[in-house]
């Protein structure tokens, strides 16, 4: 008995002794602690020989192991790996031996388990794993690109994700790895879009490159107030002056004022020149401006020369730097770029601003078009037809499925009577006449809406419906605001915004004097953005938000320059909303290639790549990534009904809108049917494409009489209405008066792709051609997928035959060789490979590649698909040594 009680009373010791011994081992590591192998490990730098620095290193690494015995499961643990880090790399420094080495590696396995709230105290341990592991593979740049995106993803959303990417892109400068630097750079523009400190470090580290970065901040204005980039700049070019008065010049400002006064009549709309004055004046050199008779916002630059701002971006003066109506400032790191100067060497400003305004984004119907957006016109405007006082577009925006609305009957003697609503709403002006008009006839627009709806706010201020005329009026002063860059119409819009909110408004129709109030609360130093435009969302329905909701968020996530979030706002909208009637001229905006392209672009054009460039980037072949579908009803020259999608017979069918050019001596023909689509349709062999010209004005007769003489072996059609018809607004149809515009329908009626004009002029022709022949590899390798080799076969073997080198003509000469689109060569050399025929794989990969480093060469860029060619090229050459 006194046994089993001593032996029972011994088992509980033992219980309490590894309960307080878990404790201990899991308790957190003293601040003391801490702080003692924080300040020893500083000390042995200090010590006087490096056989002293070895025992202080080695006395710090002894404290760290007891620590790390002592407290094994604490949470801060990882604080005493990171001294032991340093520690094993100062010894290693000190002695490179194989054991230090190795010692500093297995304190690296452990570090890198760290959780992300030690996601700095890790990085170096994980940067050190990673260079050890692919020097011990000799790892190739391919390699190294592929080891180094699973470490963005591991530190994205922390605080180390900065340095990681900076000390990253020094391997990979180190290394030369263009490919590697591309992918950081991108990583660098989509996450740290306007950090200054990442700014700094690539004009620091990036010699010889064009960087394209916003310039985002709020700076004090001479008048008290304050500017916020680059939302106060959205939609007009802005030149960005840094100057002092005591420049060795002595004459830059006063010959650029001269300038801008001799001129302003024409630019004034389009190019605004903000100033910033180096020389901390009191009155941010606002005197000196008004004496030389400019109007130029004078904005505060504290600290001057080392202000922040001047380090990263300008880093020199007097500069002028150029920033596009989407914000984008292009910084040039080389600094070999030169200025138009007179016979004096002095900046010609008279070319310079023939130049400025000549550039892609100053031009006014690009210009027309974003201020448009960024005002606020299509929360108000119906995109589909007149105006309807009984369900505005606001209310009719919150539908899921845009109904037609009630008739435009009697209305309620507590509602403002439909002949003032209508008398307002007609000074709005449909897309895309919109963007046609000059910067005098919108504020004239704009400034009737604000008459009208302030006097009708005063005769009819006890009508329940009176947020219609808020509404209008906060657009017409955002308006105001965007063409003028007068601070006191953006007062007058929050002013009335707030007004409407504070006395209510029906469900959906808030979201214009929401996002005009979160505009202003992202004026705020302390905002945090991201939360600000959350809250917004948040406020109107969160994951239920409606489109409108939604393309406020993303213009409001385009004035902190946070395209990330707009891409993920554009996301959204697309698979939700872009069949929405109300959403239609948002959506063509989001989709509409040339503005894709330019919306985060760096603003430089310089040498004949540029254009290359963009070119090859409009032209190339990808479907718009949306279900979008068209239901619309054209005419025929002889009045008979064509329905899209149901009379285009399943096939193929790509149609053109264009104005008349027989009516018209200074329109052409589109040339994009006799001179490229229809060889193409010839050359196909397959019969599933067909083409449509849809004219959108003049009489029937003179295009008959036209086609009897000179046919286009195509339908003609006519639209209903013209541009006044909905379907111009559905598909963004832009510029037509000038050049063609394209609907691509799939064979199952549905959208593959919408081109303005902008987009397929630029495209040079090619863009039609290739989004079919991308979609024939789309068809090629999801058959191939599924195993069924010969339909594979017979569907590219047709749009693109083998060649056989010693076929001839008739008069037996050799027949030349015909140039297949790339893709289609691609999908072929697939399907050889399936066949089995690994030579002709292997012929057709390595053309593809060939063309595509070709191009690489004409535009001095790597083309997306180079990395995948070189690889299917590795692969079949694999598989031939098989």
């Amino acid at each position: 008995m006194r046994a089993r009680i001593i032996h029972c009373f011994l088992a509980g010791l033992v219980a309490c002794l590894s309960i307080g011994f878990a404790k201990e081992l899991g308790s957190p590591v003293p601040p003391d602690k801490l702080a003692s192998l924080e300040a020893a490990l500083n000390a042995s730098s200090d010590q006087s020989s490096d056989a002293r620095k070895r025992l202080s290193v080695k006395r710090v690494i002894r404290d760290s192991d007891k620590l790390l015995a002592a407290h094994s499961a604490a949470p801060n643990r990882f604080e005493v790996l990171g001294h032991l880090f340093r520690a094993h790399q100062q010894l290693y420094d000190l002695d490179d031996s194989s054991r230090n080495r190795l010692a500093l590696v297995e304190i690296s396995k452990e570090l890198v388990k760290a959780p992300n709230e030690y996601a700095e105290l890790r990085l170096n341990a994980d940067f050190l794993l990673l260079q050890s592991g692919l020097s011990r593979k000799g790892a190739n740049a391919k390699e190294r690109l592929l080891a180094l995106r699973p470490m963005v993803a591991r530190y994205r959303d922390t605080s180390a994700e900065a340095k990681m990417l900076r000390v990253a892109m020094l391997m990979a400068l180190e290394t030369g790895d263009v490919r590697l630097i591309n992918y950081l750079r991108d990583e660098m523009a989509v996450r740290f879009p306007g950090d200054l400190e990442m700014i700094k470090f690539q004009r620091q580290n990036l010699k010889g490159q064009i960087l394209g970065a916003p310039f985002c901040g709020i700076f004090k204005r001479s008048d008290g107030g304050v500017m916020h980039f680059p939302a106060d700049a959205l939609g007009k070019v802005t030149v960005l002056y840094f100057w002092s008065k005591d420049d060795p010049a002595d004459d830059h400002i006063q010959r650029l004022a001269t300038e801008w006064k001799k001129q302003r009549e024409e630019i004034s709309f389009r190019i605004n020149i903000v100033s910033f004055n180096v020389d901390e004046l009191p009155d941010a050199g606002e005197k000196i401006l008004r004496d030389l008779g400019v109007d130029w916002p004078a904005l505060h630059l504290p600290g001057g020369r080392d202000n922040p701002y001047y380090k990263a971006f300008p880093q020199k003066d007097p500069a002028m730097l150029t920033m596009t109506p989407t914000g984008y400032v292009a910084l040039i790191m080389s600094g070999s770029t030169r200025r138009r100067a007179s016979d004096t060497g002095k900046t010609d400003f008279t070319r310079w601003f023939q130049s400025a305004l000549a550039r892609d984004w100053s031009q006014e119907r690009y210009g027309n078009q974003l201020t448009s957006l960024f005002a606020g016109d299509f929360f108000v405007v119906d995109p589909e037809g007149p105006f309807n006082p009984n369900l505005p577009p606001e209310i009719r925006a919150g539908f899921p499925v845009s109904p037609a609305g009630d008739s435009d009957g009697d209305r309620a003697e507590n509602l403002v009577p439909k002949e003032t609503l209508h008398a307002i709403q007609g000074c709005f002006v449909q897309a895309p006449l919109r963007y046609r008009m000059s910067a005098e006839e919108v504020r004239d627009a704009y400034q009737s809406i604000e008459d009208l709806c302030g006097q009708a706010i005063v005769d009819f201020a006890d009508a329940s419906d009176l947020w219609i005329l808020r509404n209008r009026r906060i657009v017409a002063q955002l308006g105001l605001w965007k063409l003028s860059s007068n601070h006191e119409h953006y007062q007058r819009a929050v002013q009335e915004a707030k007004a409407a909110l504070e006395a209510g408004m029906p469900k959906g129709a808030e979201v214009v004097a929401r996002f005009c109030v979160a505009k202003g609360a992202l004026r705020d130093p302390e905002a945090e953005p991201r939360k600000v435009i959350g809250d917004f969302v948040e406020s109107q329905g969160g994951d239920q938000a409606s489109g409108p909701v939604l393309a406020a968020a993303a213009l409001l996530s385009l004035d902190v320059a946070d395209c990330e979030r707009y891409g993920e706002y554009r996301e959204l909208i697309l698979k939700r909303y872009a069949n929405h009637a109300m959403m239609w001229t948002f959506t063509s905006f989001l989709l509409d290639r040339y503005h894709r392209y330019w919306l985060f672009r760096v603003p430089f054009v310089a040498g004949w790549t540029y254009g290359r460039r963009q070119q090859w980037d409009l032209s190339r072949g990808y479907q718009d990534e949306v279900e979008r579908y068209v239901k619309a009803e054209l005419h025929t020259l002889d009045g008979k009904p064509y329905r899209l999608p149901e009379d285009s017979k399943g096939k193929w069918t790509a149609v053109l809108f264009t104005r008349s050019w027989v009516d018209d001596k200074r329109a052409r023909l589109p040339s994009t049917v006799t001179r490229y689509l229809n060889p193409y349709i010839e050359k196909r062999g397959r019969d599933d494409l067909q083409v449509i010209v849809a004219v959108l004005d003049g009489e029937v007769a003179p295009i008959q009489k036209y086609l009897k003489e000179k046919p286009l072996n195509c339908e003609v059609l006519t639209v209903p209405g013209g541009v006044s018809n909905p379907l111009v607004r559905q598909l963004g149809i832009l510029d037509e008066d000038i050049g063609t515009n394209a609907l691509i329908l799939r064979p199952d009626g549905s959208v593959a792709a919408s081109l303005s004009e902008m987009t397929m002029t630029r495209s040079k022709h090619e863009l039609i051609p290739n989004i079919i022949s991308w979609s024939d590899e789309e068809a090629v390798m999801a058959l191939l997928e599924r195993g069924e080799i010969e339909k594979a076969k017979d569907h590219i073997f047709t749009v693109a035959p083998p060649f056989d080198p010693k076929a001839v003509d008739g008069k037996g000469r050799p027949l030349k060789k015909p140039v297949e689109n790339y893709v289609h060569l691609r999908a072929r050399a697939h399907v050889y490979l399936a066949l089995g025929d690994k030579k002709a794989a292997l012929n057709d990969a390595e053309e593809v590649l060939q063309f595509l480093k070709e191009k690489a060469g004409w535009m001095t860029l790597l083309p997306k698909g180079l990395e995948e060619a070189e690889e299917l090229v590795e692969l079949l050459k694999k598989k031939g040594e098989e």
